[in-house]
């Protein structure tokens, strides 16, 4: 964090600067964050194997996020990621270092597109603070469902975390800011997907790491007992 002449506040924009203008954008003062974090994102990543639709999520910021990384130098802060479940698939964002209320501007990876096979699908999406040595710490999770969403209604929604679905639990975490929209193929197809029950779903994972944070993700801090390893293939 700087300041100029005029008590200007501001903060060195991470992970990095936008590639295409990296000397405006190295440093911007709060105002223009809040600008330019609503951008168009750049980059998609586009996964899943459904066949009903997709799902736009772009990660754009969260608010008041308890410090993790309290121990070491003055100033170390969270070091954020988000962390996305969607049927069979998920994503990840860039790490966000340093900072309680982080921002994934629009030339960050933040942006995901799933696609869909049932409408009663819930995205879950998990705040971690990174740890590069131990597991990555769960910070506070939230369940979406997406059958509260119109097709092609572009929505910017905001979620308070909490670190488990338990009632007696439910310390909020800070919040996550996302906007969604929703694309359907087949009306009719959507509909009928709904007099079904859901299929049992796999997510791949590469490790035991990515297998906690996707667990936390789907079930938060304490509600392990419903998934194992057998659901996460490796």
């Amino acid at each position: 964090m700087k300041t100029r002449a005029n008590i200007t506040l501001q903060y060195r924009i991470r992970p990095g600067p936008d590639p295409k203008r990296v000397e405006e954008t190295t440093w911007m003062t709060l105002p223009d964050m809040n600008k330019e974090v609503l951008g168009e994102s750049r980059e998609w990543i586009d996964a899943g194997s459904g066949s009903l639709g997709r799902i736009f999520v772009e990660v754009l910021s969260c608010q008041g996020l308890p410090n993790l990384d309290t121990g070491g130098f003055t100033g170390n802060l969270t070091d954020a990621f988000a962390s996305l479940v969607f049927e069979d698939t998920g994503g990840q964002t860039d790490i966000i270092d340093d900072d309680l209320n982080p921002k994934w501007m629009p030339w960050s990876k933040r942006a995901f597109i799933f696609h869909m096979y049932h409408a009663s699908s819930e995205l879950f999406i998990g705040i971690f603070d990174y740890d590069g040595l131990g597991d990555h710490d769960l910070i506070g999770r939230v369940a979406v469902n997406i059958s509260n969403l119109q097709p092609d209604t572009l929505y910017t929604l905001t979620y308070k975390l909490y670190r488990s679905g338990k009632s007696d639990e439910r310390e909020p975490q800070g919040e996550v800011t996302l906007r969604l929209r929703m694309e359907i193929d087949d009306d009719r197809k959507l509909l009928l997907s709904c007099l079904e029950p859901p299929k049992t779903i796999y997510v791949n994972v590469k490790d035991k790491k990515d297998f906690k944070v996707l667990r936390g993700v789907c079930n938060g801090a304490h509600d392990t007992e419903s998934y194992s390893l057998n659901n996460f293939l490796m």
